[in-house]
């Protein structure tokens, strides 16, 4: 095939009519006669090898020869410039960007793609696996690669007021045939000269940019279907011009609908294999004019991932653009970002054993020798997505053919060497990977890296063993659930959300928000009745974060079961919940945009109650709420309840011998289960002392429970023993009545055994009511110091301001270990009266307990956890005092103090910290500053651009960036003055 430059040859044909007049050629039309073919592909051939020389009678003379052999005749030479194909030389066709595409058109003008640190695997695989349908678009968020900025507050640019970089309109010679598809050639010409077609581009945010192409807010609706398919369209039109916001077109298709960009795949892979780049320090956006077009690295890496994603979605995976992945691979020259990218785009449709240079990137050998942190790290994530798309639970459902045993051969055969990685990011994300293909060894990894070193790998090793579903991880589960550690216990939730609503339940209550923000998200995994109702206890929950993700975790559930919490949550919640919950509201039916978010509680639930009694809702969005769980008890009628009040009066008043005693007795003997919460009720509300005959005789019959106080009279030790683990078991199902809890605490008062003493505490450590706190009181006023300290934790972990006045005393305690556990729960109680103590009339000369008086103390531990209580209420002496540690010359002294600074929840330690972290050198102080920053910092307010996983010398110069930008003015502190 003969090559040659358009507008040399038709200045060779124009020269040709004008210089050789007395040629002429046959009748037929020039285009249609295979001697014309025979002649232009000779002039064509002798041209291409005669470009150079500017004798023209020697070129001249090979055309009129070559003329001759064709039978070329002089009048039809004459008329070349009047037939069709020299009409399309001559004149090409001016191909315009449509009107509705020129605001996409510019804003894709631009190289702005940027990697999503957000992205994982996981969430990867799960949003495509969500939906098959070919309207179907991923959401922008989820993607590896995202043109402009995840931050959906900020514009991508300013673009209103410019030009595009590339010109909405294109040129393009005369239509190849439909057999012979091909990009077309783009012109430099535009509108610039005529100010009657300039319009004013349109300004695109990120936002924007995704709802252009997906409806969030109806995304299981037939509008969304119209919405995608309408919008998409466009893409798919603009991705055809052979320019930056072509290409940028064609990135962006394969990435939000890869099954259907099998068509896209030539410029993917021109822009990722064949473009150059662009030099680092060349930031010029590329607008088409230069001769070689250059791409950014990141436009290259998205060209990849696309290409990566249209290949794992095709039917067949060409041979040719696969090998030219692995081929690429083998080069030594390339980047570790590049070979990075490469091994994570073959990882989702080839095993990583045929990826080449991954098996060498996971070798241990000496220091010098092993590969760089990001690129092991990349290999360990390529074997973890490959996991994601070929040995899922849904991917070997779909495919039952296939074996579901683990096949050493598809893995890197030194794979096994990274559970001793030195790296904690390696070892963890290998005990995730073997959970995830359901490795043999699985559980026994996960279970040794309980006992790691890391206290990250200990997390993420708790939380990964919910992917087991064995009962040996369901146990060990439920044990880390209980721990005192609040991140053991946030790791425990999201391991035991694999089980079900049934295992969550009893965590919902527990003291940390974070814990209850977990057991909201695992409930919402699971639409049924049981996790509504439950749902239902947290939409008023103390923390806004949980609201908000109660309201979150319902977006996809159905509306008979969404609704009623919506509709709590506009009556309940605070004022973000009641903003999201109406907006959801009338996302899904319509009603309940007049209903006003600002207005008081009571006009709320009035306009909740019209809203429902209007038949607006439908009936089914309460039934189902109502048959399991708000009507699951027996209900005991009004009559019934004064009847077994009548009894109960009777045995309360009447002697032993009397007939009316007996026959109450019989009576109340036979109550059922529920009309025992009656019998309870009255005794709790009744101001007299009740018999005791009546626990011992009656309720031992009727209860479990009261079976078990009987007991707790034996004088036996292991009686009482059996008797107190009885009374822990029924706490975990349900709360102890505090019936049960007050008669407990008659018989503790007599009880010398500190392993009872420590098992009836353990019973009623999460509940929260008047007669628990009462048990908790005559424990700290024990002769026991060990059983002191029980009493102290259980204040310490309810924190309430009046458990203060209790406490202090314990503050001169003899015994140091009880007098640092009194300090510490007073320190949660949040009461400043505690700082310096109760000051009575007539006590001058001998001041009362207080934690001031402490900061003198001779014990140093002493000392140190009055400065944290003292801290965590407010005072500036202790806060000062704790800062001035945090500078002790001794690492674990500084490293404690710096994390006490985190749970104190004082805002004022943010500069301080930030600062501390610019200078300190010590990796393990420095791993607790950013812990504690993590702490004291929301998570809607910490830097946009900071990841975990960078080195943490990275991470304390973005913190130190961003409070310097955000937070150097003094009218914008986060100083929050507690």
């Amino acid at each position: 095939m003969v090559f040659y430059d358009k507008r040399f040859f038709d200045k060779l044909l124009f020269q040709l009519s004008t210089s050789l007049p007395s040629c002429h050629l046959n009748s037929a039309p020039l285009a249609h006669m295979n001697s014309a073919s025979l002649c232009g592909n000779l002039i064509s051939q002798s041209f291409s090898e005669f470009k150079r020389v500017s004798w023209k009678p020697f070129w001249v003379g090979i055309v009129l020869c070559c003329a001759s052999l064709s039978g070329c005749q002089k009048s039809m030479l004459q008329n070349v410039r009047e037939t069709p194909l020299a009409a399309s030389l001559k004149e090409k066709v001016t191909r315009k960007v449509p009107k509705h595409l020129e605001g996409l058109q510019v804003y894709l003008s631009r190289d702005q793609w940027v990697k999503n640190h957000h992205w994982s695997p996981e969430l990867e695989w799960k949003t495509f696996q969500e939906d098959s349908a070919e309207y179907h678009l991923a959401p922008i968020e989820v993607q590896r690669w995202v043109f402009g900025s995840v931050d959906q507050n900020s514009l991508l640019s300013e673009i209103s007021n410019q030009q595009p970089l590339t010109p909405p309109e294109q040129t393009t010679s005369e239509p190849e045939p439909k057999s012979k598809p091909s990009v077309p050639d783009q012109t430099a010409q535009s509108d610039s000269n005529n100010p009657t077609k300039q319009q004013k581009p349109e300004s695109w945010s990120f936002n924007a940019f995704q709802d252009y192409f997906f409806d969030h807010k109806n995304h299981s609706s037939k509008r969304s279907e119209n919405h995608g398919l309408d919008k998409f369209e466009a893409l798919q039109e603009l991705s055809t011009w052979d320019n930056l916001a072509g290409w940028n077109a064609a990135i962006l298709w394969a990435t939000l609908s890869p099954a259907t960009a099998i068509e896209a795949l030539p410029t993917l892979e021109k822009v990722a294999l064949e473009l150059p780049l662009r030099p680092q320090n060349n930031t010029k956006d590329n607008s088409g004019k230069s001769e070689q077009p250059t791409v950014s690295e990141a436009m290259q890496h998205a060209a990849l991932n696309a290409i990566s994603l249209v290949l794992s979605q095709a039917d067949a995976i060409p041979l040719e653009t696969r090998n030219r992945l692995t081929q690429r691979l083998q080069r030594p020259d390339l980047s570790l970002e590049l070979r990075s990218e490469l091994y994570l785009a073959l990882a989702r449709f080839t095993h990583p054993a045929g990826i080449p240079s991954l098996e060498q990137s996971l070798e241990i050998s000496e220091q010098n020798a092993t590969a760089p942190k990001s690129l092991r790290r990349a290999a360990m994530q390529a074997c973890i997505l490959h996991g994601f798309w070929f040995h899922t639970e849904q991917k070997l459902a779909a495919h039952p053919d296939e074996p579901r045993s683990f096949n050493p051969d598809e893995w890197p055969a030194n794979i096994m060497q990274v559970r001793w990685d030195s790296d904690a990011n390696m070892r963890w994300n290998f005990g995730y990977w073997a959970a995830l293909i359901r490795h043999p060894d699985a559980e026994t990894i996960l279970t040794s890296q309980l006992r790691d070193a890391d206290l990250v790998v200990q997390t993420k090793a708790i939380e990964h063993l919910g992917m087991m579903g064995s009962e040996t991880a369901l146990q060990i589960l439920k044990e880390y659930a209980q721990s005192p550690a609040e991140n053991i216990r946030v790791a425990a939730v999201k391991g035991l959300s694999s089980w079900g609503p049934m295992h969550l339940i009893p965590l919902k209550d527990d003291t940390s928000s974070a814990v209850r923000l977990e057991v909201a998200t695992g409930l919402g995994k699971t639409p049924t009745a049981e996790s509504a109702l439950h749902l239902r206890s947290l939409i008023n929950d103390r923390s806004s974060q949980v609201q908000h993700t109660v309201i979150q975790a319902i977006s996809g559930w159905p509306d008979d079961l969404a609704v009623p919490l919506l509709l709590d949550g506009i009556q309940e919640g605070v004022y973000k919940t009641r903003r999201q919950s109406i907006i959801q509201l009338v996302d899904r039916t319509g009603l309940g945009g007049s209903i006003s978010i600002e207005a008081p509680q009571k006009e709320r639930v009035a306009a909740v109650n019209d809203l429902v009694q209007s038949g607006q809702l439908t009936g089914s969005f309460w039934g189902q709420l109502m048959q399991q769980g708000l009507k699951s008890g027996q209900e005991i009628n009004q009559g019934r309840a004064a009847e077994i009040q009548s009894y109960f009066q009777n045995l309360i008043n009447q002697p032993r011998e009397s007939s009316e005693y007996q026959q109450a007795y019989q009576e109340l003997a036979n109550i059922s289960p529920a009309e025992v919460k009656v019998l309870e009720k009255l005794i709790r509300e009744t101001s007299i002392e009740i018999p005791g005959e009546i626990y011992t005789d009656l309720l031992v019959n009727l209860a479990p429970e009261y079976a078990a106080l009987n007991q707790l009279t034996s004088p036996h030790i292991t009686d009482r023993r059996e008797a107190a683990q009885q009374l822990f078991v029924s706490s975990q199902n349900i709360s102890l009545n505090p019936v049960v809890v007050s008669r407990l605490r008659k018989l503790m008062s007599h009880e010398q055994d500190r392993l009872v003493w420590r098992i009836v505490m353990s019973a009623v450590e999460k509940d929260n009511y008047d007669e628990a706190a009462q048990l908790a009181l005559l424990a700290i006023n024990h002769n026991w110091p060990d059983i002191r300290i029980l009493g102290c934790e259980y204040f310490g972990s309810h924190g309430l301001p009046q458990y203060a006045n209790w406490l202090l005393p314990l503050l001169d305690d003899k015994n140091h270990t009880v007098q640092l556990a009194a300090i510490r729960a007073i320190g949660k109680c949040h009461n400043p009266i505690a700082i310096s103590g109760i000051q009575k009339p007539g006590e001058s000369q001998n001041p009362s307990p207080s934690l001031r008086s402490l900061l003198t103390h001779s014990n140093r531990r002493v000392r140190f956890e009055t400065v944290v209580a003292l801290s965590r209420l407010g005072d500036f002496a202790g806060m000062q005092e704790l800062l001035r540690i945090s500078n002790d010359t001794q690492v674990a002294m500084k490293n404690e103090a710096v994390q006490e600074m985190g749970n104190s929840g004082q805002t004022r330690f943010v500069e301080p910290l930030i600062q501390m972290a610019w200078t300190e050198r010590n990796n393990s102080t420095l791993k607790e500053i950013l812990n504690s920053l993590d702490k004291l910092v929301p998570d809607s307010e910490q830097p946009a651009d900071l990841n975990p996983q960078q080195d943490r010398s990275d991470q304390a110069k973005i913190w130190m960036n961003w409070w310097q930008t955000q937070h150097s003015g003094q009218g914008s502190r986060l100083f929050t003055g507690r």
